[in-house]
């Protein structure tokens, strides 16, 4: 952990990262192990710990009189956070969304609690860091976070990550069962269903060395692995960034700036119009003593469009009629019916100059009531494709990541072409870029100094998943959804008995009656994060499962 914080959450947790370690680990069965390190898996660690102390306080005949052996297995080389709210994102990024649509209400009211008590400490590594945009957001936002009075602002991502770390130490400490964690700096390379009675019911092989047995497994990885663009040609003149979060941001910020000043000039390509693209011009725009060096960039997408600024509660005419039509009607409904119905009213709502201010909110109710109406089979059609779609085509940001594209707009130093990427060529050792602009069959090619990809993920495809990823599949012990973009769960977010899943990888199931087309927002890994501890405790035979008495 790093200096600048707090010694009673700095001396919590430690890697077993050594041979010898790791091994006598493997020596000690393991009722339950957490494959990464992020929120969905921290969240739900958090919710076992204290469901099962609540479960005790509750019924002192529930104790559980043998040790409970947890393992949280993490490649990265830091614990907390994962990729957006851990080092890797780094210090002074922000999250896309206000605090009070970030989090739940419970948990917002305890997390600005938290920083107004924690801020001093907490807002080391920001000041440190801090360009001149970070220092106008300090100037704005510190004494609001120090007050309480910030729900209504973009905070630092590490902040979060750092919440969520001390909760969990707060429930390991606040808890009277006997539970063992110990975190382990490893990649599961591969695990396989045993079918061996006596042992337990997973088999685990870690760095391709280690060999581990456990009765449960919570899979809390990310997204699967952007998609690629470099086909592995020699790319001469150009600097190139497949992953710019890889190693870390910070890194990739730095090696950016080491290029740019090299250049009186640095044309800057970004392929894809995502959060992280935003996320990019910020920084990049964030840093220091630039004036005299002329920056410019261009985004590629399909859509032609980046993520609009998103005012909360803002008074509008607008009106969705064709959602509104199809709400009105008592027939059957399709997902076809409802994406149609949105692109319609989406359509004259760009025509009439309504921005996503005036339309976020009411498509969201509307989308969100007829989804309720859909048959099951047709809420698996949404998830696979339209729900996906229906994001793609209404993203949103705040004041701070969308403000360096207004000003750059303004003094023409970007252009966004609505466009898909074909391929880099060299040309007479020089790398140059080709693209379809849209509505055109012959690519067209520019050169530029550097081109970061922020395409996001190609979903479960052979190119896109972890070698981990890849062996669940084959060996048939999780399979992908239709959307490519998660594994099939059953009712208990699990994709077999004492497998279960959080976090983006439940994207494109139907658990219940509830359609997931994505899991990108934190209130609702917390709130899956609740279900599946439950069901893991039930599982696990630490309480009764009433559901059956019900059912009964």
């Amino acid at each position: 952990m790093f200096d600048w914080v707090k010694d009673d959450l700095k001396n919590f947790g430690s890697y077993a990262s050594s041979d010898s370690d790791i091994n006598k680990l493997s020596e000690v069965d393991t009722d339950i192990v957490f494959i990464g390190s992020g929120i969905a898996s921290t969240f739900t660690l958090i919710e076992f710990v204290n469901q099962l102390e609540e479960d005790y306080k509750k019924n002192s005949k529930n104790a559980i009189n043998n040790p409970i052996n947890i393992l949280v297995f993490e490649k990265d080389s830091w614990l907390w956070g994962g990729i957006p709210y851990g080092r890797r994102s780094g210090f002074t990024s922000l999250i896309i969304t206000p605090l009070d649509e970030f989090l739940p209400e419970n948990e917002l009211s305890l997390f600005i609690k938290w920083m107004s008590e924690n801020i001093d400490w907490l807002i080391v590594p920001f000041k440190e860091n801090a360009g001149p945009r970070s220092k106008k957001w300090l100037g704005n936002s510190e004494k609001k976070i120090r007050s309480g009075d910030s729900s209504k602002i973009h905070i630092p991502r590490y902040f979060f990550g750092i919440y969520v770390w001390e909760k969990l130490k707060l429930a390991m400490s606040n808890s009277s069962i006997n539970i063992n964690l110990d975190f382990v700096k490893a990649e599961v390379d591969s695990v396989t269903k045993n079918n061996v009675p006596g042992i337990k019911n997973f088999k685990l092989m870690v760095d391709a060395k280690h060999t581990f047995f456990t009765s449960q497994i919570l899979l809390g990885v990310g997204i699967p692995q952007i998609r690629s663009l470099d086909d592995n040609k020699q790319l001469s003149g150009l600097v190139y960034f497949e992953n710019p979060y890889y190693p870390d941001l910070v890194s990739t910020i730095k090696k950016i700036e080491d290029q740019i000043r090299k250049e009186v000039t640095s044309n800057i390509l970004i392929i894809g119009a995502n959060a992280s693209a935003l996320e990019l011009i910020y920084q990049i725009t964030n840093l220091n003593n630039l004036k005299n060096i002329d920056i410019r960039f261009s985004v590629l997408s399909p859509q032609g469009k980046l993520p609009d600024y998103f005012i909360k509660d803002k008074v509008t005419n607008f009106v969705a009629s064709k959602l509104q039509e199809l709400s009105d009607t008592s027939g059957d409904l399709t997902a076809d019916a409802i994406l149609d119905a949105f692109k319609e009213d989406l359509y004259f709502a760009d025509n009439n100059n309504f921005d996503i201010s005036d339309t976020l909110p009411i498509f969201t109710n509307h989308v969100g009531n007829l989804i309720k109406r859909l048959p099951k089979y047709e809420k698996y059609e949404f998830t696979k494709f339209h729900g996906i779609e229906i994001g793609r085509l209404q993203r949103r940001a705040g004041y701070e990541y969308t403000l360096p594209i207004k000003e750059l707009l303004a003094i023409n130093k970007i252009n966004i072409i609505k466009g898909k990427f074909k391929s880099f060529s060299n040309n007479e050792g020089v790398t140059k870029v080709e693209f379809y602009k849209e509505s055109q069959n012959s690519p067209q090619s520019d050169y530029f100094d550097i081109v970061i990809n922020c395409a996001g993920s190609a979903g479960l495809i052979d190119n896109g998943m972890s070698p981990l990823l890849r062996q669940l599949n084959e060996s048939g012990l999780c399979k992908p959804t239709p959307s490519n973009h998660g594994l099939v769960v059953g009712n208990k977010f699990n994709a077999a008995p004492g497998f279960f899943i959080n976090g983006p990888l439940l994207a494109g199931n139907v658990v219940g009656e509830m359609g997931i087309w994505h899991v990108e927002h934190t209130g609702r890994i917390i709130g899956f994060a609740k279900q599946i501890a439950n069901n893991m405790i039930i599982e696990a035979g630490f309480k009764p499962d009433f559901s059956l008495k019900e059912d009964a």
